[in-house]
């Protein structure tokens, strides 16, 4: 088993860090939150499909107003959804 208190000793305050510290976290908090490539392609060719067949259905003739309108407002909220995956 590892000694937690050593470690714990070592740690600094955010406050306390040099520049070069501060950069260096930043960019490995930014690694860590990144969506992994396979899962984000794998939910993004989920979303993708799900918009097709709403869009399919939004292209028939035989729906009622207010059926169109919700379409297009999920076919919308898909699009911001799979946008936000690549900002």
């Amino acid at each position: 088993m590892t000694d937690t208190t050593q470690n714990t000793e070592n740690l600094k305050s955010i406050t306390g860090l040099t520049d070069q510290e501060y950069e260096a976290l930043t960019a490995a908090l930014a690694k860590m939150r990144a969506p992994k490539v396979e899962e984000s392609s794998a939910h993004t060719k989920m979303l993708s499909a799900v918009r097709n067949q709403l869009q399919q259905r939004l292209n028939s003739s035989q729906i009622s107003e207010e059926e169109r309108a919700k379409l297009m407002h999920d076919i919308a909220e898909l699009d911001r959804k799979m946008n936000a995956l690549y900002a």
